[in-house]
């Protein structure tokens, strides 16, 4: 019987900088700050990589915390 891994950590592909998702978010009804989405990398425990001196965190982890912390209820 096969067993599925599950890799815990995000496609390369998704991984982005901190800025560049910012302006991809300053788009919505909702934008953020560079420190607001440090403060949900740090506060949620999302996995991230330093390459030369830049951050690049999952663009879909962030997503789903804009969601949940920046988007209010309906």
């Amino acid at each position: 019987m096969a067993v599925q891994t599950i890799n815990p950590y995000p496609v390369a592909s998704d991984m982005m900088q901190v800025d560049e998702i910012r302006e991809q978010l300053s788009d919505t009804g909702y934008p953020v700050t560079v420190d607001l989405i440090k403060r949900w990398i740090r506060d949620q425990g999302l996995y991230t990589e330093k390459y030369r001196g830049r951050t690049y965190v999952s663009y879909s982890d962030i997503l789903m915390a804009h969601k949940d912390l920046a988007v209010p209820e309906p």
